[in-house]
């Protein structure tokens, strides 16, 4: 969580950037434009600005006055409340890129920063946990803010329900599937065109997706259970230890334990 001007002032304006977190820029006061992968949106006051992981984002501003908060998926689910509808991987799938809040909205939404803010620079005992729950609260003001005043698709768009229904079905079957083929099967569809239909709507292909979804457990059994590496393959549908272990150090470019040892040492576990 840092000021909007300090955030600004500590990047090469440019150049375009590809987003490693989930990231807010919130605008007490501003002027300029943001392009969010093809598309360019003004930067003004009291305008809320999400990016996804992976958005390339460019920015060009006069003056920028506010928040901007960065964080990552395994730090969202720090803390699993057992609602599919908060998770990093439902919640923030397809998060509306901006939102314009009224007068009584901004400042709930500038309230919720500031919490987020003081907690952090508190960092206490349970500041963790607290943070993880303010994020969850503020992500849940942030959808109603965006719903309540988009204007747009008013129709329901068919390629954004089967792209949303894939997302349900890894949710409930990662551990059980983990190709493309049998989620294109239960969607009635071809891989081909599931694969299609999900890097227009997500930027990324259902193979990616299925698999950010297991990695993404993966971080969360390692780091937030007591599981061992053995038991957490055999959760994730994993027939053996080694195939599991070969499959996470694909992804992260480090074995299961290691990452939980590296990861637990880096914070003070």
């Amino acid at each position: 969580m840092t000021s909007a001007a300090a955030f600004f002032a500590g990047i090469d304006l440019a150049q375009h950037f590809t987003n490693r977190f989930y990231t807010v820029l919130f605008f007490s006061k501003a002027r300029g434009s943001i392009t969010i992968d093809d598309q360019t949106y003004l930067i003004q006051a009291n305008r809320v600005f999400f990016l996804n992981y992976n958005q390339v984002y460019h920015i060009h501003y006069e003056t920028a006055e506010g928040f901007v908060l960065m964080f990552t998926k395994s730090f969202y689910n720090h803390i699993y409340t057992g609602n599919d509808l908060i998770r990093s991987d439902t919640a923030l799938n397809d998060v509306p890129a901006f939102t314009d809040p009224d007068t009584e909205s901004e400042k709930e939404h500038r309230e919720e920063l500031e919490k987020i803010q003081n907690e952090y620079l508190k960092n206490t005992v349970f500041s963790k946990e607290i943070i993880c729950l303010q994020l969850k609260i503020y992500v849940l003001k942030y959808l109603r803010t965006a719903r309540s005043l988009s204007l747009t698709n008013p129709l329901p768009d068919h390629k954004k329900e089967v792209v949303q229904h894939f997302s349900e079905l890894v949710n409930r079957h990662y551990p059980e599937y983990k190709t493309t083929a049998p989620y294109a099967e239960k969607l009635n569809l071809t891989p081909n065109y599931l694969n299609t239909l999900v890097k227009s709507q997500l930027g990324i292909s259902a193979g990616t997706f299925i698999r950010n979804r297991i990695i993404l457990e993966a971080e969360r059994l390692l780091l937030h259970t007591t599981m061992s590496v053995r038991e957490i393959a055999y959760e994730l549908g994993f027939t053996d230890n080694s195939h599991f272990g070969k499959y996470f150090k694909s992804v992260k470019g480090i074995s299961p334990k290691n990452y939980r040892n590296q990861k637990h040492f880096s914070e003070g576990f």
